[in-house]
């Protein structure tokens, strides 16, 4: 339970990281793009937490 945490966290936080970069890097991001960017984050970290948690994902 606790690595499928820290992998759901990572994946957010690398999401984060990226949103932070393209917004520092120029003015293009939109409310639009910032929508579609956090939900495909969420459900790739919500899918790498489940997989971690049933054991499809080692670490």
């Amino acid at each position: 339970m606790y690595n499928a945490f820290i992998a759901f966290i990572s994946v957010l936080l690398l999401g984060g990281i990226i949103y932070w970069t393209a917004w520092w890097e120029g003015s293009w991001v939109s409310l639009r793009f910032t929508k579609w960017f956090f939900t495909i984050f969420l459900i790739a970290a919500v899918i790498t937490g489940i997989c971690t948690y049933v054991g499809k994902i080692q670490f």
